[in-house]
C-alpha cells in the first residue's frame, strides 16, 4: 500500500460525525476534535435531519474552523449519513466519530503515525465508556484483550470481532473503496462495513493508549442501547441482515471455519441474545409470538451446518430462555415449543449429546416441551432462576453478615485467632506465608484463619465475617473489601502489612491527584479499619502515615517480614538449586533480572512493549550472562525485538515469586519497581532503564526524587546500558546510603518482630 497522501487526496484524515438531535453534547465532541495535536484532517458533519438546536450549535462553532464542513440531509438513519460522508471524504484515511463520544488530544496523531510507520491498512486502539460521574475499559474489551499492541490479521486475531463498531479506528481508504454502510439496517448496521474491513485488511496494527471515549448517557444500560428493549422484533429483524450480511462476506472473502465461527459466536452471543432476552422478558404474548416465529422462520432459511456451527443457538434457546420459562405467555408458548422443536431436530448427534452431557436438567425440561408440551419441568427451572434473581442471595447474606453479625459478634470476648486474609492471590505468599510458616515452626498456640481470593457460598461468608468479628489479630497485605467501611472493636488489631517494602510510588491518599487514582471517598473507606501499618525503616514513617491516613505512631517500621529469606542462607542456595535445574545454562552464566512495572490503565497493563533492545543486549552480554524476564502479573502479553525462545532470554512465569528471583540473579534492571528495596539487601548492581521519566512521573508521581533516591543510574538507551554493565560501572557506596534509609529495619527477624509487637504485646491494645 501507498502511504504517502496521493494526488487525489487532499487531507491526510477526513473525519466523519453523523449528527442527530444532539445539542446537549455535540460541542463537546467538536471540541475534542478541535484539540488534536495533529491538524491535517477534515471534518465532515452530516446532520441527518436534526429537530433540536444541534444544527445551530453547529454552525456557530465551525464559523471560525475552517476544516469543519457541515452537510445536511433528510432523517434517514446513520448508516445513509455515514455514506454520504465516505462519497464526500478527501482522506487517505477515514475516521468516524459518534456526535455524542470524544477523542483523547492525540489520537488521530497516534493512529496516523501507526498506520504510516507500520504500512497498516487499519489501525485501532483502546477504548473507554464514560459518563458524568466515571470512565472505565469495556469489560469484553478487557476480557478478550483487545488493547494488546502490535500488528495483527483477523485470521490470527478473531478477538478483534468484539470491537466491530465503526469508530476508534483507523481506516485506509483503499481498504473501504466502494463500501457503503447497509441502510436498510437501523441498528447494528455498522458491523457488515467493520467486518469487511476486518476481513479484508492485510495488516492491522493495534497502539496501545486510549483513542476514543463512548459516551453512555446516565441510566443507560452499559451492554447494549437501551432501544432493545423498547422495540425488540426491530432489533431482532436487524440482527437476522448483521447476520445474513456477515454470512455472505465471509463466504466471499473465504474466510475459514474457525475464524467465521469466532464472529458468529460474537453476534449470537451479544446481539441476537439481547433480542431475544428483551422479546421474552417482555412478557407480552404478541412479542413473543412474533420474535419466536421470526427466529424460526429465519432458521428455516439456514443450512443444518449452519445451525450446527453456532451453539449458542442451542444454549440460548434452550439453557438461558429455558430459566425465563416462566415469563413465556401461554399464548405464545406454543410457537416457542415450534422453534426449539425445529432446532433440535436439525442438531446433530454429536452436538445432541454435548448438550445432553453438560446440561442435563434443561435438556430434560426441553424434551418435556418438544415430546409432550410439558412445561412442569422448565418452570421449575425457572422459578429457582428468578428467586435468585429477585432475593439476589449472595448480597443478602454478605449484607447480614456485615450489618448484623459483624456487629453482634464484635461484642463478645475476643479469640486468640489470627485471621491472614488477601485479594492479591489464590494461595498463601509474601508477608502473610511468612508469618504463617514462624507460627507453625515454633508451634504456637493461636488458631490460624486464612482467607484467600476466592468465591464464597454463603456459610463461608458467614464464617469469614463472625471470624472478623471475634479475632484479635487480623493481617491484611493489601486492600482488603471485605472489611471497607467496617468499625472494629479496639481490642482488635487490624494490621496492613502492605506487599511493597520502602517508599516508592506514591499511593493510597499520598495518590489521589494522580490519573489513575481512587476517590478519597474509596480510599477512606479502605483504610479506616487498619490499626497499625508495618514499614521498613524508620526513616519513611511519614510517607505511610500520608499513605493510609494514620497517626505516626500507628506506623510500625518494625521490618517486613516477607524479606526475612533474605537472610536465610539455606533457603537461597535451595531457590539457586531449583532454578539451575531447571536452567542449566544458569550453572554457566551470570543473570541479568530484568523486571519493569506496568504502565497505563487496567486494559494497557495487560500488555508490555519491551523498548530496550533486546537483540543489541543478547549480541554484546551473551558471552557472560543471559536475561531474566520478569514481568509484573498483571501483565499477559509481551512484544520486543527478539523471540521469546531464544537461547538468550529466560521467561520466568508470571506466578513465580519475584523475591525467589532476585537471590540467583547478579545484575538488575528495573524502572520504577519497588523491587529496588528487596534487591538493595544483597548488595548487588541495579541499573534504571527509565526511557518514559516525564511522562510516568505525570502518571504516579513519587515521594522522593527519583532521579536523587534510586541506588543507580537512569539509562535512556541500550547503548549507555549494556556499556554500563560491562564496565561494571556501579556506586556501591550509593547503595549502601539507599539501604540505610529505606531498609534499615531489615535484617532478618523482621517476622519475630511482629509476632512480639503484636501478637504477644497485642500491640499495645487493652
Amino acid at each position: 500500500m501507498n502511504m504517502r497522501v496521493t494526488e487525489n487526496k487532499r487531507v491526510a484524515i477526513s473525519i466523519i460525525v453523523p449528527l442527530y438531535n444532539v445539542e446537549e453534547v455535540i460541542l463537546e465532541t467538536l471540541k475534542s476534535i478541535e484539540a488534536q495535536t495533529f491538524d491535517n484532517y477534515e471534518v465532515l458533519l452530516i446532520d441527518d435531519g436534526s429537530t433540536d438546536r444541534t444544527i445551530e450549535i453547529v454552525k456557530d462553532f465551525i464559523k471560525n474552523h475552517k476544516l469543519f464542513k457541515l452537510i445536511q440531509q433528510e432523517n434517514a438513519g446513520p448508516a445513509v449519513a455515514r455514506n454520504h460522508g465516505l462519497r464526500k471524504a478527501q482522506g487517505e484515511y477515514i475516521c468516524f466519530v459518534d456526535s455524542d463520544d470524544i477523542i483523547p488530544d492525540n489520537a488521530l496523531d497516534l493512529m496516523y503515525q501507526a498506520a504510516v510507520k507500520n504500512n497498516a491498512d487499519l489501525v485501532t486502539g483502546a477504548t473507554k465508556r464514560f459518563n458524568s460521574e466515571k470512565e472505565w475499559f469495556i469489560p469484553s474489551h478487557v476480557e478478550h484483550n483487545i488493547a494488546k499492541p502490535g500488528s495483527k490479521t483477523i485470521f490470527k486475531n478473531p478477538e478483534l470481532f468484539y470491537s466491530i463498531g465503526p469508530c476508534a479506528k483507523l481506516y485506509h481508504h483503499q481498504l473501504i473503496e466502494n463500501l457503503f454502510f447497509p441502510e436498510t439496517i437501523r441498528y447494528g448496521e455498522d458491523q457488515p462495513f467493520v467486518l469487511h474491513a476486518l476481513l479484508n485488511a492485510e495488516n492491522i496494527y493495534t497502539v496501545e493508549k486510549v483513542v476514543y471515549y463512548y459516551r453512555l448517557r446516565d441510566g443507560e444500560g452499559e451492554s447494549l442501547t437501551q432501544s432493545v428493549y423498547k422495540d425488540p422484533v426491530r432489533i431482532l429483524q436487524s440482527v437476522f441482515g448483521v447476520f445474513d450480511y456477515g454470512e455472505k462476506e465471509i463466504k466471499n472473502s473465504k474466510t475459514p471455519e474457525n475464524i467465521a465461527l469466532e464472529y458468529y459466536k460474537r453476534v449470537s452471543s451479544v446481539e441476537l441474545w439481547a433480542a431475544l432476552k428483551a422479546s421474552t422478558e417482555s412478557k407480552d404474548v404478541d412479542i413473543q409470538n412474533t420474535c419466536y416465529t421470526m427466529i424460526l422462520n429465519w432458521f428455516e432459511t439456514k443450512s443444518d451446518k449452519f445451525l450446527n456451527l453456532i451453539p449458542s443457538f442451542r444454549y440460548f434457546l434452550m439453557y438461558s430462555t429455558m430459566d425465563r420459562a416462566n415469563y413465556i405467555r401461554k399464548g405464545a408458548r406454543a410457537s416457542f415449543r415450534k422453534l426449539i422443536t425445529y432446532l433440535w431436530a436439525k442438531q446433530r448427534e454429536e452436538a445432541k449429546d454435548a448438550f445432553i452431557k453438560t446440561y442435563p436438567v434443561y435438556y430434560q425440561a426441553t424434551i418435556s416441551i418438544i415430546e409432550e408440551d410439558n412445561w412442569k419441568k422448565a418452570k421449575r427451572i425457572s422459578n429457582r432462576f428468578i428467586i435468585r434473581s429477585k432475593l439476589k442471595t449472595p448480597r443478602l447474606v454478605n449484607g447480614f453478615a456485615r450489618r448484623i453479625l459483624f456487629k453482634l459478634v464484635s461484642f463478645l470476648p475476643k479469640k486468640d485467632y489470627l485471621v491472614l486474609a488477601t485479594e492479591r492471590s489464590v494461595k498463601l505468599e509474601g508477608n502473610l506465608l511468612a508469618i504463617y510458616d514462624f507460627m507453625f515452626l515454633n508451634n504456637r498456640p493461636e488458631r490460624i484463619f486464612v482467607f484467600l481470593n476466592k468465591q464464597r457460598s454463603w456459610l463461608e461468608i458467614l464464617q469469614l465475617y463472625y471470624v472478623l468479628g471475634r479475632a484479635e489479630n487480623i493481617v491484611l497485605d493489601d486492600y482488603y473489601n471485605k472489611i471497607y467501611g467496617l468499625k472494629f472493636s479496639k481490642r482488635t488489631n487490624v494490621i496492613q502489612s502492605w506487599h511493597a517494602a520502602g517508599a516508592f510510588k506514591k499511593f493510597g491518599f499520598s495518590a489521589l491527584e494522580a490519573d489513575d487514582s481512587n476517590t478519597e471517598e474509596f480510599e477512606a473507606r479502605a483504610h479506616s479499619p487498619y490499626s497499625a501499618v508495618l514499614t521498613s525503616s524508620e526513616a519513611i514513617v511519614p510517607q505511610y502515615a500520608e499513605a493510609f491516613r494514620k497517626k505516626e505512631s500507628q506506623i510500625f517500621p518494625i521490618g517486613v517480614p516477607r524479606t526475612d529469606i533474605f537472610f536465610d542462607h539455606d533457603y537461597k542456595e535451595y531457590i539457586e538449586e531449583v532454578y539451575r535445574k531447571q536452567y542449566p545454562i544458569l550453572r554457566e552464566k551470570k543473570a541479568i533480572l530484568y523486571a519493569p512495572t506496568f504502565r497505563g490503565g487496567p486494559d494497557e497493563r495487560k500488555n508490555f512493549s519491551v523498548v530496550m533492545d533486546v537483540k543489541k543486549m543478547r549480541d554484546c552480554l551473551s558471552d557472560e550472562y543471559v536475561l531474566i524476564l520478569k514481568f509484573h502479573p498483571m501483565i499477559k502479553n509481551i512484544t520486543m525485538n527478539i523471540d521469546l525462545d531464544d537461547p538468550f532470554i529466560i521467561m520466568i512465569d508470571s506466578t513465580d515469586d519475584i523475591n525467589d528471583v532476585m537471590l540467583f540473579s547478579d545484575v538488575l534492571i528495573t524502572d520504577y519497581s519497588s523491587v529496588i528495596f528487596e534487591y538493595s539487601i544483597m548488595n548487588k548492581p541495579m541499573f534504571f532503564f527509565a526511557y518514559d521519566i516525564d511522562n510516568y512521573f505525570d502518571e504516579r508521581g513519587f515521594y522522593f526524587n527519583y532521579e536523587e533516591m534510586i541506588p543507580g543510574n537512569i539509562y535512556k538507551t541500550t547503548d549507555r546500558l549494556v556499556e554500563a554493565i560491562k564496565l561494571d560501572q556501579y556506586d556501591y557506596e550509593k547503595l549502601v546510603s539507599f539501604r540505610k534509609q529505606f531498609m534499615s529495619s531489615i535484617d532478618g527477624q523482621s517476622t519475630r518482630r511482629f509476632i512480639e509487637t503484636f501478637i504477644d504485646n497485642k500491640g499495645g491494645r487493652a
